[in-house]
């Protein structure tokens, strides 16, 4: 099978790639063929966030922490098209569930599709949309050729923006405290509302922010 037929299935505001199963380390290897033992590629979809209401997040039930978005609806949704594509090929796949329930750490697979890599803010940044891509994963036990691969320079600059600006310190140079983000989110109120080292890097075109504006009584 090839790359290009899959690439046919989405839409204009989304890009995929692939890797082979080979490229990954051994325990990367060993998590991925729990979920699907014959795997031979690895399908990566990413969305382009370019509207501020597609990272607006509501608490229902999902795998993602028992919320979801546009964005995140989005990208289901498609993954499943492709699986769907897929195995009407008569080949078998596997979507795999969000890192907090499966363990598979999503940008660590992107990065290797080298669309993107993960930047100083510990955030996937995608070498034209930056932060602002939503990825979802597909494993497949067919071989995904491509004629065309994708290298990068890298794409973070290391501007400092994003530790600078973050407001409980949770980014520091070559660390990240994932606590101190979540016990922001917290205070917030909100699911995955806090995007300041988002909004401050500058790779990226970041979508206008939404303005909450008072209506009288």
């Amino acid at each position: 099978m090839n790359l290009a037929e899959i690439k046919k299935l989405i839409p204009k505001c989304c890009t995929v790639a692939k890797i082979d199963i080979n490229k990954c380390y051994k325990n990367e290897k060993r998590s991925l063929e729990e979920f699907l033992p014959s795997v031979k590629s690895i399908i990566v979809l990413g969305h382009h966030i370019r509207d501020s209401r597609e990272w607006i997040w509501s608490r229902m039930k999902s795998e993602r922490g028992n919320c979801t978005s546009i964005a995140d609806l989005h990208t289901k949704d498609i993954i499943k098209e492709i699986k769907n594509f897929i195995e009407l090929e008569g080949y078998n796949s596997k979507i795999i569930p969000y890192p907090g329930v499966s363990g598979i750490r999503f940008k660590k697979l992107a990065m290797k599709t080298r669309i993107g890599e993960i930047g100083d803010n510990f955030l996937f940044l995608h070498n034209e949309w930056g932060p602002w891509v939503h990825l979802r994963v597909l494993l497949t036990d067919t071989k995904i050729n491509s004629s065309q691969e994708t290298f990068i320079d890298e794409v973070c600059i290391h501007c400092g923006k994003c530790i600078k600006a973050c407001p409980v310190n949770a980014i520091i140079q070559n660390s990240f405290n994932s606590q101190r983000c979540k016990e922001r989110q917290e205070q917030l109120n909100v699911a995955h509302s806090c995007e300041i080292c988002a909004r401050i890097c500058p790779i990226g075109e970041t979508p206008e922010k939404i303005k909450l504006v008072k209506v009288d009584e």
